[in-house]
């Protein structure tokens, strides 16, 4: 703690923290080559923002400390009696709806009360047509967001038009379909590499205990159980278990083909509890039992010294 790149590191993490108490969530602390208690709340302050960055901010919200690339424009058309008849497709990543539940639907449906009463009146006041109102409108998800919206009627139509302007994301794309199937979308959260790093070695350095459950493991590893488990397969594209089994028997299977080590010792080194079991897991995996591996120990004469 005393040495002065420490203490460059901690005014860095009090930085960190400060931007982040006043709304900042995208600033992020450059890991260090140094393995020790001051990289790891590095790690964990950095996906602290990264969780509250993606909890707070979505779609529709502007977030004063970076800019949206993209600003698309909006438009809904209402009947005489404020329900929606159509619309442009941007609204519907921007609220969260789909199609069928937007369409003949109230405007009620996606604005507040007191909005809705706004345009009323000045529809009814006859004041002079387009003119721009602040709406807040309310997301499926029930957020508000509040948007201005020119407020304006078609030439001899009794429809009512709402032109509205939306920040959304460059790097999203939303596809008109339905709900059930947008749920069957898997999306991959970043994860931290350092992190997931630290879990693979410990993981190979403990091959001959029992792997911990994922509840200890996140606990060790100052993260969630799901970060933990999605990170790993993002990077190694399998789950932590599958990889703490092959790994072992991998181990297993080197050690059986250079070594002289009998075969039931050779299986409690690499954790399993009895011979049975290692081979059984051995065969499936390999497709032979441990037996019938050809073994390759050769002797080792160290040489004559000179």
């Amino acid at each position: 703690m005393d040495r002065p790149d420490n203490q460059e590191r901690l005014v860095t993490m009090h930085q960190m923290l400060f931007e982040m108490a006043r709304g900042n969530f995208n600033s992020r602390i450059p890991l260090s080559s140094y393995d020790d208690e001051l990289e790891t709340l590095v790690v964990l302050i950095n996906m602290v923002a990264e969780e509250m960055k993606e909890s707070i901010f979505h779609s529709g919200f502007i977030n004063t400390h970076s800019t949206h690339e993209f600003i698309t424009q909006t438009t809904l058309i209402l009947d005489e009696n404020y329900c929606i008849k159509s619309f442009t497709p941007e609204i519907i990543p921007f609220l969260g709806y789909s199609e069928n539940e937007l369409i003949h639907q109230p405007l009620a449906t996606i604005i507040t009360t007191t909005s809705l009463e706004h345009i009323q009146k000045l529809l009814d006041v006859g004041v002079s047509l387009p003119t721009i109102v602040a709406v807040d409108f309310t997301t499926k998800a029930s957020l508000s967001v509040t948007v201005s919206c020119s407020v304006g009627k078609l030439i001899n139509r009794s429809e009512i038009i709402l032109n509205l302007v939306t920040p959304v994301k460059p790097d999203l794309y939303y596809p008109m379909v339905s709900e059930s199937e947008n749920e069957k979308q898997i999306k991959t959260r970043k994860v931290d590499a350092f992190l997931i790093q630290k879990l693979y070695d410990y993981i190979l350095a403990h091959l001959e205990e029992p792997l911990p459950s994922l509840q200890l493991l996140a606990r060790k590893f100052g993260t969630n159980e799901h970060k933990l488990k999605d990170g790993f397969r993002h990077f190694f594209k399998t789950s932590i278990y599958k990889f703490y089994s092959h790994a072992r028997l991998k181990r297993a299977y080197f050690m059986i083909e250079h070594t002289a080590i009998p075969l039931k010792n050779i299986s409690v080194m690499n954790g399993f509890n009895n011979y049975p079991n290692f081979s059984k897991s051995f065969k499936k995996y390999f497709g032979f039992s441990p037996y019938e591996l050809k073994r390759n120990e050769v002797d080792f004469t160290p040489p004559e010294e000179v």
